[in-house]
C-alpha cells in the first residue's frame, strides 16, 4: 500500500500536478461537460470508419460512452487518488482483455483532447496565458490518465509473458523428456532393428539353403512320382490282363463242371449197366448150375440105362463139362463185372470229387475275375492319383523355385534393412544433436 501511495506521488511531482494544477481541471469541468457527450459521439462515430474497432465496439457504444463520461468526470475532479489508479487499471485490464492494442487507445486519446483543446480555444481565445494554462492542466491529467492505462497494458503483457515463458519452460520440459524417451525408444529400436536384420539374414542364408535341399529332392520326388505313375499304368494294364485271364478261368472252371457232371452220369449210367450185367451173369450161373445137375442127372440115367445109355451119358458128360465150364466163365465174368462195378462206384465217387472242386475252383475262379476287376478299378484309380500327385510335385518344384527366388529377395531386404539402420542411426544422432541445440537456444531465451 506504501509503495503504491509513493509512486502514485512520484508520478504526479514528474508531470508537475499540483495542486493548482488540479483546481484548474476542477473548474475545466463546467467547460467540458455540456460539450462531452458530443465529443464522445464523434469519437465513437471516428471509431466506427476502422472495422477491426466497430466490431469491437458492436452494440454496446452507448453503454462506452456512459462510462467514458464517468471517467473523464472523475479524471476533472483533480482526486488523483487510490480509488482514481483503480479505475484507470480497470478500464486498462478491459481494453486488454478484448485485444485493443495500445496504438487504438492512444489514438483515442489523441482525438478527444484535441476535441477538447478546440472546446478552450474556441472559449478562451481572447487571454492566450489562461488558455496555455488549462491547456498545460489538460495535458498532464490525460497524459496521466494515458501512463496507467498503457502501464496496465506493460503488466498484462509482462504477466502473459511470464505466463508464456513459463508454459514454454514447461513444454520444453515435457518435450525434452518426451524426445529423450522417444530417442531411447528410437534407439532401441534401432538395435532391435539391428537384431532383426541379422536374423533375418541369418533366416533368409537358411531358408536358401533348405530351399535349394528341398528344390532338389522335391525334383527327384517328381521323378520317381513319374516312374510310380508309369509302374502304376503297367500294373493297372497288367491286372486288367489278369482279369480277362481270371474270367477265361472262370470260364473254363464252369466248362470242366459240366463235363464233371456229364462224366458223372455217364459212370452212374455205367454202373447201372455192369449191376445189369451182373444179374444177367447170375443168371447164367444159375442156368449152368441146372444144366450141370441136369447133366448129372443124365449121366446117372445112362448108367442105368447100360450100353443104351452110353451115347446119351457122353452127350451128358459133354454138357456137364460144357456147364461147368459156363459155371466158371460165369464166375469169372461176375468177378470181373464185380471189379468194374467197383472201379465205375470208385470212379463215380472221385469224379463227383473232381466236380466238387471244379465247382469250387469256379467259385474261386469267379471271386477271383470280381476281385481283379475291383483291384482293376483301385488300381486305376491309383493310377490317376499318382498321376496328379506327381503334377503337384512339380507343381511343388515351381512353388519352392519361386521361394527361392523370394529368399534372395529377402535376403536383399535384410540387407536394406541394415543399410537403413545406419542411416536411423546416422539421423537419430543428427536429431539428438539438434534438440539438445534447440533445448539450450530455448532456456537461455
Amino acid at each position: 500500500m506504501i509503495q503504491d501511495d509513493k509512486i502514485l506521488s512520484d508520478r504526479l511531482r514528474f508531470l508537475g500536478i499540483t495542486e493548482e494544477i488540479c483546481q484548474d481541471l476542477r473548474s475545466l469541468w463546467d467547460t467540458v461537460a455540456p460539450v462531452l457527450p458530443q465529443v464522445l459521439a464523434r469519437f465513437y462515430a471516428h471509431v466506427g470508419t476502422v472495422p477491426y474497432l466497430a466490431e469491437l465496439v458492436g452494440s454496446q457504444q452507448q453503454r462506452l460512452i456512459g462510462a467514458q463520461s464517468q471517467h473523464w468526470k472523475r479524471l476533472f475532479s483533480g482526486r488523483f487518488d487510490k480509488e482514481y489508479v483503480e479505475s484507470i487499471r480497470r478500464i486498462g485490464l478491459v481494453h486488454s482483455r478484448i485485444g485493443l492494442e495500445p496504438q487504438w487507445y492512444i489514438g483515442g486519446y489523441s482525438f478527444i483532447l484535441n476535441e477538447l483543446l478546440q472546446v478552450l480555444a474556441a472559449k478562451h481565445r481572447f487571454s492566450g496565458a489562461a488558455l496555455a494554462r488549462k491547456m498545460a492542466a489538460i495535458n498532464k491529467a490525460v497524459m496521466l490518465d494515458m501512463d496507467y492505462a498503457i502501464s496496465v497494458y506493460q503488466e498484462a503483457l509482462v504477466q502473459e509473458r511470464q505466463r508464456r515463458g513459463a508454459q514454454l519452460a514447461e513444454a520444453i520440459a515435457s518435450f525434452s523428456g518426451a524426445v529423450q524417451a522417444s530417442l531411447r525408444i528410437s534407439g532401441e529400436a534401432s538395435e532391435a532393428l539391428s537384431v532383426s536384420a541379422a536374423t533375418l539374414d541369418s533366416a533368409a542364408d537358411v531358408a536358401s539353403s533348405l530351399a535349394s535341399e528341398v528344390t532338389s529332392s522335391a525334383e527327384q520326388t517328381a521323378q520317381n512320382m513319374q516312374s510310380g505313375a508309369e509302374a502304376t499304368e503297367q500294373l493297372a494294364a497288367s491286372v486288367q490282363e489278369i482279369g480277362a485271364q481270371a474270367i477265361r478261368s472262370a470260364d473254363v472252371a464252369r466248362q470242366a463242371l459240366e463235363s464233371a457232371q456229364r462224366t458223372k452220369e455217364s459212370m452212374t449210367g455205367l454202373s447201372a449197366q455192369a449191376r445189369e450185367i451182373g444179374d444177367v451173369v447170375d443168371l447164367i450161373d444159375q442156368i449152368a448150375a441146372q444144366t450141370n445137375l441136369l447133366a448129372l442127372n443124365a449121366t446117372i440115367e445112362a448108367a442105368h440105362a447100360g450100353e443104351a445109355g452110353k451115347g446119351f451119358a457122353v452127350v451128358a458128360q459133354e454138357v456137364k463139362a460144357l456147364a461147368t465150364q459156363t459155371a466158371k466163365a460165369t464166375t469169372e465174368i461176375g468177378s470181373r463185372i464185380a471189379a468194374i462195378q467197383t472201379a465205375t462206384d470208385k470212379s463215380a465217387g472221385e469224379i463227383e470229387d473232381i466236380a466238387r472242386v471244379v465247382e469250387e475252383v469256379s467259385g474261386i475262379a469267379t471271386a477271383i475275375a470280381a476281385a481283379v476287376e475291383e483291384q482293376a478299378s483301385v488300381t486305376s484309380d491309383i493310377a490317376s492319383n499318382v498321376q496328379q500327385t506327381s503334377g503337384h510335385t512339380q507343381a511343388m518344384v515351381r512353388s519352392i523355385e519361386t521361394l527361392n527366388g523370394s529368399t534372395a529377395s529377402a535376403a536383399s531386404a535384410a540387407h536394406h534393412v541394415s543399410r537403413a539402420k545406419e542411416t536411423l542411426d546416422q539421423q537419430l544422432t543428427r536429431l539428438r544433436d539438434d534438440i539438445d541445440r534447440f533445448l539450450e537456444t530455448a532456456r537461455a531465451a
